[in-house]
C-alpha cells in the first residue's frame, strides 16, 4: 500500500524518514473539504442524548464491571442478544 501511495503522490524526506507528501490543488481541495467537516461538524443531537441519559450511564458501568475478557465467540453472543 506505501509503494502505491508513494507512486500517485511523491514523498519529501527529511532524514531519511518521510515527512511530507506532494499532492496536486485537485487533490489537496478534495483533503480539505473532507477536514474542515470533520473539525467544523456539529455534535450529534444522538450522541448528546445518549451520554447524559441515566439509563445509558447504569448500562455503561454495568457493561464496565463484566469481565473484560475477549468472547470466545462474539458473533453468536452477538446473535443472542
Amino acid at each position: 500500500m506505501t509503494n502505491l501511495l508513494e507512486k500517485e503522490f511523491p514523498l519529501i524526506l527529511e532524514k531519511g524518514r518521510p515527512k511530507a507528501f506532494v499532492v496536486d490543488v485537485k487533490v489537496f481541495q478534495g483533503l480539505r473539504i473532507i477536514l474542515d467537516n470533520l473539525l467544523n461538524r456539529e455534535p450529534e443531537l444522538e450522541n448528546v442524548l445518549l451520554e447524559t441519559s441515566k439509563a445509558f450511564q447504569r448500562l455503561m458501568s454495568s457493561v464496565e464491571k463484566e469481565d473484560s475478557k475477549p468472547s470466545s465467540d462474539w458473533r453468536k453472543e452477538l446473535y443472542e442478544l
